[in-house]
C-alpha cells in the first residue's frame, strides 16, 4: 500500500512538473510572439513613414522652376523653398483679380513640423531678398486672393505646401528668400535660381 501511495505521489509530482513546464513554454511563446509582432510593425512603419530629414519634393507647375537650395531649419520646423515663378503681371481668384504694382513673384514652400507638438507658422516673417539687399515683405492682397494663410498652426509631424506671394519692382530678379517658422525661431536663407523673367 505504501508503495502505491508513493507511486501515486510521484505521478502527481511529475504531472505538476509537466504542467509547469508547459505553462513556461506558453509564456515564452507569448512573449516571443509579442516581440516578433512589434518588430514586424516597426518594419512596416519604417517602409511607409516619411523620413523627416528628406524634404517633400514637388512637381513643377507651368512657368515654375525648381529651387535647389538646402532646407532651412527653424526651431522644430523645416522650411524648404521648392519652386519659383516671377514676372507675373496679374492674378485672379474666386472673387477678385489683382494687377501687380511691379511684377508678382511666387515662391512655393514646404513646411514640415519635426516635433510631436504643434508649431505656429507666421508667414508675415518671410522676406524676399532683392539684388541690392532690400528685404521685401509679402504682398498681402495676392495672398488673400490666392487663399494663402498669414498665420496658422501646423500639427505634429505634419507637412504643408503653400505659395508665398511678393510684389517686386519690374525687371528685378530676387536673389534669395529668408524663411522662419515664427519670430521666436531662427531665420535661414535659401538662395533662389537666377533667370530673366521678362522672357518667360
Amino acid at each position: 500500500m505504501g508503495r502505491k501511495v508513493g507511486e501515486l505521489r510521484g505521478e502527481v509530482i511529475e504531472h505538476l512538473w509537466v504542467r509547469r513546464r508547459i505553462r513556461q513554454w506558453i509564456s515564452i511563446g507569448f512573449v516571443l510572439g509579442l516581440l516578433l509582432g512589434a518588430a514586424a510593425a516597426a518594419g512596416v512603419a519604417a517602409l511607409y513613414w516619411p523620413e523627416q530629414d528628406k524634404p517633400l519634393k514637388m512637381t513643377m507647375r507651368e512657368g515654375e522652376i525648381p529651387v535647389k537650395a538646402p532646407a532651412v531649419l527653424s526651431g522644430p520646423a523645416t522650411l524648404t523653398a521648392q519652386g519659383l515663378s516671377c514676372g507675373i503681371e496679374w492674378i485672379t481668384g474666386t472673387h477678385a483679380e489683382h494687377f501687380a504694382q511691379g511684377r508678382l513673384c511666387r515662391v512655393k514652400v514646404s513646411i514640415a513640423n519635426n516635433s510631436l507638438a504643434t508649431v505656429r507658422i507666421a508667414n508675415l516673417e518671410q522676406r524676399l531678398v532683392l539684388p541690392d539687399g532690400t528685404q521685401l515683405a509679402m504682398d498681402l492682397e495676392s495672398m488673400e486672393i490666392k487663399r494663402q494663410l498669414r498665420e496658422f498652426t501646423l500639427g505634429a509631424s505634419d507637412t504643408l505646401v503653400e505659395d508665398l506671394w511678393f510684389d517686386l519692382p519690374k525687371d528685378v530678379t530676387p536673389t534669395a528668400i529668408l524663411l522662419r517658422a515664427n519670430p521666436e525661431t531662427p531665420q535661414g536663407r535659401a538662395e533662389l535660381p537666377q533667370k530673366d523673367w521678362s522672357r518667360k
